[in-house]
């Protein structure tokens, strides 16, 4: 009988703890906030000369991340995709600027990702980021 009553319980207390998640980040990618992540993709796309399939950017808590979709950077240096995403970091911070909807954005991640049809599925070749400084600048972050 117990153990009949644990797995209900556990199926409820995940639910739970998984509804919190899912409305906020429904709440973090808003419809509204969307099309302005949309915009801040088309600067990408148009700055670094990339197609428009290639840049995705969205939002996780604190962090704006670009994500590089089957890149020619995926085949360059550590170095020459850092270039790239110090690009990518500039347009991306002179997008959002102190627009009140980025106030919490505290990090800007540019990721190069190898990705087959799935959306879900792919590798991340390499990761960079840019953390905000008190002065409000987001400056290049090496681990």
């Amino acid at each position: 009988m117990a153990k009949h009553m644990l797995v209900p319980g556990l199926l409820i207390g995940l639910l739970l703890i998984a509804g919190p998640t899912a409305a906020s980040a429904e709440a973090t990618n808003s419809p509204g906030r969307a099309d302005k992540l949309g915009n801040i993709q088309v600067a990408v796309n148009k700055a670094i000369g990339a197609q428009a399939k290639t840049v995705e950017v969205t939002t996780s808590g604190d962090v704006l991340l670009v994500a590089r979709l089957n890149s020619n950077m995926n085949a360059s240096t550590h170095e020459g995709r850092n270039n790239e995403a110090k690009a990518i970091a500039s347009i991306v911070a002179s997008s959002i600027g102190d627009k009140p909807e980025y106030r919490t954005v505290s990090t800007i991640r540019v990721d190069y990702v190898i990705r087959a049809t799935a959306p879900s599925k792919g590798k991340v070749v390499d990761s960079v980021e840019f953390r905000k400084g008190p002065d409000g600048v987001f400056n290049f972050h090496q681990t």
